[in-house]
């Protein structure tokens, strides 16, 4: 890279960074980020941790970050900064060490994963973006010796389900890869691959032992009385239909978002291994989207990046097939339209970031949760400080201590906790009056302020009718439990709506 390529990396790196820098400063957590803090430093030691872990649905590499950085500094701010120097560090590789001409790699850099969904908000899919870049890197030097790339996928392996998943959709790449070097016999690269390829199932194994049998099985898909058969037929045919589809700006027929995903994978026509790799990558993708959870653009982005990934192993061989006059026409145009493909995803990531980044830094789109405003508002007052908080529905108050030290009370569990359980059975259903009634026990036992978050308006409500809440939670309240707890407490502040779930009315028990 020569100065003047250097200097203008660093100009888009520090642009990425104020842009991103801004949002995160201004973020308001939600449930999601700070359910896996409070996991993080559940126990009096790791290994207590890992087995409050154990069924959470996911694996374990973003909680031992989160735990480490947070023996270190003390502080919980270390959540939002573990993301974003993540981030950095991916944004960094992509700027510096990708192959990709620099139009593809500005329009990357300010899409809306890399710029909101990776960085902004601290979960832990941003890690496999930064793991699948180092993988990219070190591949064409490592491929055939030692384990730094074995190690790189039993670490891919554990940031995430669909990283696990990515895990087995590049064995199969690097497997191909190396027969059409040497063929089907055993050679000194066979034996590389199969070293790593032990690794990299050894941190598929201990992610699944992390996940399963997992506790929130409400979070999965209820497939009683479907056909399993005719769901993954589906998916394999209509990609577009599935969660992948989110990562596209814009709504379209599916029938369409489905042709550029299936294109994309013929880009890399120049490299088999690499076209195979990337349309299992696709199928996979979509049953499991189809069959175990519905996903988000969080999940789907793993799977854009895996297939960058594949185009950045490959470049090389893309750039010789579209130059090549010697190529076959039908090859260099299947290819030149899997281009087309990966660019139309590219350019409605970028599309998006754009837009959506605009209207969080003009603080014109509600904020994430108003956990933060609560905080506030909490903060503000010294007679709430050791206030217990009790919600409906549960999961509201999940977010809370990330801004507040206050107890958060479980209506549903009948105890103390700072993150639900999403279980098929146990209790599913509350009333107005019963959270009434357990907030005046919980007052009475400890001596301290109660405060209530509803999500549901009292005044809007039908008396009587079942509202259903999450995956399968339902909650009601009768006409005489709405006048009684209306004379029972007072109002402190009725939140505007958020883009997530969590904006609420917020009581004081009397």
């Amino acid at each position: 890279m020569s100065r003047r390529d250097s200097a203008v990396g660093i100009i888009l790196f520090l642009a990425w960074f104020i842009v991103v820098a801004f949002q995160v400063y201004d973020h308001a957590m939600w449930r999601d980020e700070v359910r896996a803090l409070s996991i993080a430093l559940s126990g009096n030691n790791t290994f207590d941790m890992l087995k409050v872990l154990h069924g959470e649905g996911h694996p374990s590499a973003w909680y031992l970050m989160i735990r480490a950085f947070y023996f270190l500094f003390g502080r919980v701010e270390i959540l939002p900064a573990t993301a974003l120097l993540i981030a950095a560090g991916a944004v960094a590789l992509l700027i510096f060490r990708s192959p990709f001409p620099r139009l593809i790699v500005v329009a990357l850099t300010f899409g809306s994963l890399l710029s909101f969904e990776y960085s902004v908000m601290a979960r832990n899919y941003g890690i496999s973006v930064l793991v699948m870049f180092l993988i990219a890197i070190a591949y064409e030097r490592q491929r055939d010796r030692g384990f730094v790339v074995g190690l790189l996928l039993f670490i891919l392996a554990n940031t995430n389900i669909i990283g696990a998943m990515m895990v087995g959709a590049f064995l199969l790449f690097w497997f191909l890869d190396v027969l059409e070097e040497t063929g089907l016999r055993w050679s000194a690269k066979l034996g590389t691959f199969a070293l790593n390829a032990g690794l990299a199932t050894a941190g598929v194994a201990i992610c699944a032992l992390t996940i399963l049998p997992t506790f929130n099985d409400a979070a999965t898909r209820d497939l009683q009385g479907v056909s399993l058969v005719q769901i993954v037929i589906r998916a394999l045919l209509n990609p577009g239909r599935t969660a992948i589809s989110t990562i596209l700006f814009g709504d379209y027929p599916s029938i369409i978002k489905s042709i550029f995903f299936i294109i994309l994978p013929f880009g890399l026509l120049s490299r088999r291994p690499a076209f195979f790799s990337a349309l299992f990558s696709l199928f996979i993708c979509a049953v499991f989207f189809s069959v175990i959870g519905s996903g988000d653009q969080r999940h789907a982005g793993v799977w854009f990046f895996y297939c960058v990934m594949l185009y950045w192993i490959s470049w090389r061989d893309i750039e010789k097939a579209t130059m090549a006059t010697a190529e076959p026409s039908w090859s260099k145009k299947l290819v030149i339209a899997g281009m087309f493909g990966f660019m139309v995803l590219i350019t409605q990531q970028t599309a998006k970031g754009i837009y959506l980044g605009f209207l969080r830094i003009a603080h014109l789109a509600p904020v994430e949760s108003r956990s933060a405003d609560l905080g506030k508002l909490i903060l503000s007052r010294s007679d709430l400080a050791n206030a217990t908080i009790i919600a409906d529905p549960d999961y509201l108050v999940e977010a809370l201590p990330y801004y507040v030290p206050n107890p958060t009370y479980l209506i549903r569990k009948h105890g103390l906790g700072r993150f639900v359980i999403f279980s098929r059975t146990g209790e599913l259903t509350t009333t107005l009056g019963e959270i009434l009634d357990e907030s005046r026990e919980l007052k009475k036992t400890t001596n301290a302020p109660v405060i209530i978050l509803l999500s549901h308006r009292l005044d809007e409500m039908v008396p009587d009718k079942l509202y259903h809440e999450g995956y399968n939670w339902s909650f009601k309240a009768s006409t005489e439990e709405i006048k009684e707890f209306m004379g029972a407490t007072q109002r402190l502040a009725q939140f505007a709506p958020a883009v997530s779930d969590e904006s609420y009315d917020v009581y004081l028990l009397d």
